[in-house]
């Protein structure tokens, strides 16, 4: 059939969007035009301009293809297209960026724009209370747009992200989708196809390391998380407010602050003025990785062990602020002069293990339990990203990379 109505987004075909129009038009969905894909990211990597609609839109196109390579058809179809499309509809401005210091996750706020598109979602005839199951993650139906390697969230988004960020050899996705197998297990793919699999895993890896965990884009994460944070303190803005936010009035707001720390990390954040790494955490036997050419740069070492912790207190918005204050006024610098652009620890970001069906013994296997030297590659790749960093304003680089040791010693002893 001919689609009536269509949207046309980078990367993918014509969508055929006759079925959801009432969702598309819902404000709920028509704000994701204003919060970016990659959020501050785009001052890395210039083309990263991209927002959360183009990428449910393309979602949705990936899910209708998937639905009609496998046969799935009616309510089951539409249902899980419509978890396709609104699956980040509970984003927030800037999205991961800012959800961590705001608490909640945007799955749960997700649920909540549900209940404020009840009557859209009656005009497609969805169920609502299915899709409320499938963003808990509890209809089995779910991981075919959720899981974690396979499904098409993860695969439009790293097609659309390489695609902004300007990163070529995207693996064969129609190829994977073809060959993916829908069963009574957990979602799984070919054995045939192995190898397609284990390149997306080092392709997802690859976009970590050189574009979403890129070094400036984690510095100007920090800048802005804890611009939010400081006008918090001063402003009467709930977390809710900041999250109805786009992210133009987010900025606009911080601009506007009462506080002066605000406003001054938000203008060098929009000037592109950003601290820059002076003191750098590496896990043991990674330090080599760094490339500190002629920079004032302290590269030192630390156990996994004590990695892991910090990792705990970056989830403390509040005692994070305390530490970065602290170290501030230690090295003789301003609060906000001395932060952390740090990340998650590196296990979490690692791929789960993927479920390979085996056409000739009819049964299934994990591809990590198998090829143990493909698990250990993508380790080692996350243990040469992962490192803990002490931002700076320029001018401050060389004191207070002469103090790197001490940084290290004290954030020993905090943990």
């Amino acid at each position: 059939m001919i689609p009536t109505k269509s949207i046309v987004v980078p990367g993918s075909p014509p969508v055929d969007i006759a079925e959801y129009q009432a969702l598309i038009d819902h404000p709920c969905f028509q704000v994701l035009r204003e919060r970016k894909q990659l959020g501050v990211n785009c001052l890395v990597f210039p083309g990263a301009v991209h927002t959360r609609f183009e990428h449910a839109v393309g979602t949705l196109s990936l899910t209708e293809r998937l639905c009609r390579v496998h046969g799935l058809a009616g309510t089951r179809r539409r249902a899980l297209c419509a978890f396709a499309l609104l699956h980040d509809v509970g984003h927030g401005p800037f999205s991961h960026q800012t959800e961590p210091i705001l608490g909640g996750g945007h799955h749960e706020r997700g649920s909540v724009c549900l209940g404020q598109m009840a009557s859209a979602l009656d005009a497609c005839g969805i169920d609502g209370e299915q899709l409320r199951a499938m963003f808990a993650g509890e209809h089995p139906d779910a991981p075919l747009v959720s899981d974690r390697n396979l499904g098409t969230d993860k695969l439009d988004y790293l097609m659309r992200d390489a695609l902004h960020i300007g990163f070529g050899g995207v693996p064969d996705i129609e190829r994977i989708q073809f060959y993916t197998v829908l069963d009574d297990g957990p979602v799984a793919i070919e054995e045939k196809y192995m190898e397609d699999i284990k390149r997306l895993q080092k392709f997802y890896s690859y976009l970590h390391q050189h574009g979403y965990l890129n070094k400036t884009a984690l510095t100007a994460q920090r800048m802005l998380q804890r611009a939010v944070q400081e006008a918090r303190k001063v402003g009467d803005m709930s977390a809710d407010g900041i999250w109805s936010m786009t992210d133009r009035s987010l900025l606009n707001w911080l601009e506007s602050s009462a506080s002066a720390l605000a406003r001054s990390l938000t203008g060098r954040l929009l000037s592109r003025c950003l601290h820059s790494s002076s003191v750098v955490l590496k896990p043991t036997g990674y330090g080599y990785v760094e490339r500190c050419s002629d920079k004032p740069v302290a590269v030192l070492e630390w156990p996994r062990s004590h990695l892991r912790r910090f990792a705990t207190l970056v989830g403390d918005g509040e005692r994070l602020c305390e530490l970065e204050d602290e170290l501030a006024g230690e090295l003789g610098l301003a609060c906000g002069e001395a932060l952390f652009a740090a990340m998650p620890y590196f296990r979490k970001l690692l791929p789960r293990d993927v479920r390979i069906h085996s056409r000739s013994s009819g049964g299934s296997f994990g591809l990590f339990e198998k090829d143990r030297d493909h698990f250990r590659s993508l380790e080692g790749d996350y243990l040469r990203t992962f490192a803990v960093r002490l931002v700076v304003p320029r001018e401050h680089r060389e004191r207070v990379m002469a103090r790197g040791e001490w940084v290290r010693d004290t954030l020993a002893n905090w943990l």
